[in-house]
């Protein structure tokens, strides 16, 4: 026996047998590899699946609490609106000077009415009208809101105040009376040359009214003071002479509140009625535009199926095929939204409904980047950690294969 170096045929065979070790032994790290690739990916796009979706699923929830919410916002602004107008209405309808306006030529009333105006800004007119066409009536005529009340009146800059007067002489003659007062009630301009056109027995407020022991509430109908939608509340009165009281309320005042109320940029809140009509929508260009459509205004709503509003149009028609009230999810225009519509008390409304819209892609969109973010992170880190990860594992494999580097010890010489 003699020790020494190996000899060049048992090198060459331990490598041959080494590559060919070697070379069975790639598939197997390769299929390794790829299915513990395979298993990771799966299991961060799982994670990223489900995060997505219950995310999802709690923001379409927190959405339509928030619609709740903002329902029951708009539902106590319409009775804050509309509650001291019927307590004002009840008992102004009783009061002596009241019933008899005219006696002193409107004196006795007004520094009661000016003060019910300023205090209650989204009242427009406190007005009586009287069963032999008398009329007096006060209009709140200040601040760039009501800058078209001014112009339709012809009023001074100034004026916060419009009173208007309607009487009849002795021969019969009816003469209306315009007086404008600054917002101390200082008269600042008068017009007596107007030739009276304006009849209350003749407007959809009185008639309902005048043999009522009750507040009544009109529909939305046209002002003939400019001849923009509103509501009335009216009460009647017995006296020598019997009448009517009258608090009006434009539609525009609604309109500006629920254009404030966006769940999200495209969301969108209007009051409408059963059979499709625009009540208050948070566009007035657009809805006035519809009642100009003809050349001149109507009296008829406007029909939500006119306003080309896919969120609107399709609330509507969602709420018609379920035939009730609540939430739903629907499309329109290639777009998903979740709606809801809230039935209006008669007592601020008849047939009147509250509808909200959201577009579901603007509910999910802070979901949707939370997985964008987190997919890129994911992958980033990936393809940062897969080389070494896969070393690791060819490393791992070598080792349970027994694939250590050859030892130098004494072996038989050939």
């Amino acid at each position: 026996m003699v020790t020494g170096r190996p000899s060049v045929r048992a090198r060459t065979g331990r490598s041959q047998a080494a590559a060919l070790r070697a070379k069975s032994a790639w598939p197997a790290y390769l299929g390794i590899t790829a299915l513990l690739v395979l298993i990771v990916v799966a299991l961060a796009g799982g994670i990223i699946w489900y995060n997505l979706r219950k995310s999802t699923e709690l923001m379409l929830a927190a959405a339509e609490h928030q619609m709740v919410e903002t329902g029951e916002k708009i539902s106590d602004r319409i009775e804050l609106l509309y509650d001291p107008l019927y307590a004002i209405v009840g008992i102004a309808s009783q009061l002596p000077e009241i019933k008899a306006p005219l006696s002193d030529g409107g004196r006795s009333p007004v520094t009661m009415l000016l003060r019910v105006l300023r205090f209650y800004p989204q009242i427009l007119s406190l007005y009586v009208g009287f069963e032999n066409g008398d009329y007096f009536g006060v209009t709140h005529i200040a601040g760039e809101a009501r800058a078209r009340f001014r112009d339709a009146f012809k009023a001074p800059e100034n004026a916060a105040f419009a009173i208007k007067i309607i009487t009849s002489g002795k021969d019969g003659a009816r003469v209306e009376s315009w007086v404008f007062l600054d917002d101390d009630g200082a008269e600042v301009g008068r017009d007596d040359t107007i030739v009276p056109e304006f009849d209350p027995r003749q407007r959809p407020w009185y008639g309902p009214a005048l043999h009522s022991d009750h507040v009544e509430a009109s529909d939305l109908y046209l002002f003939v003071l400019n001849n923009e939608p509103g509501f009335t509340l009216s009460r009647g009165f017995r006296a020598a002479t019997p009448g009517v009281f009258g608090a009006d309320l434009t539609e525009t005042h609604l309109s500006d509140f629920l254009a404030k109320q966006r769940i999200t940029p495209g969301s969108v809140s209007f009051i409408f009625t059963r059979s499709g009509g625009i009540v208050a929508y948070p566009d007035q260009a657009r809805v006035a535009a519809l009642r100009q459509h003809s050349g001149q205004a109507t009296s008829r709503l406007p029909q939500l199926s006119e306003l080309k509003d896919p969120a609107a149009t399709g609330l509507f028609a969602a709420h018609r095929e379920s035939s009730g009230s609540g939430n739903f999810v629907y499309d329109a225009a290639g777009r998903s939204y979740i709606g809801r519509v809230v039935e209006i008390p008669a007592r601020y409304g008849h047939d009147q409904l509250l509808g909200i819209a959201v577009p579901i892609d603007e509910i999910a969109q802070p979901a949707i980047a939370v997985r964008n973010h987190t997919l890129f992170y994911s992958l980033a880190f990936l393809a940062f950690t897969l080389p070494l990860y896969v070393t690791l594992i060819v490393l791992w494999i070598d080792r349970r294969l027994g694939r250590r580097p050859p030892s130098f010890g004494a072996i038989e010489d050939e």
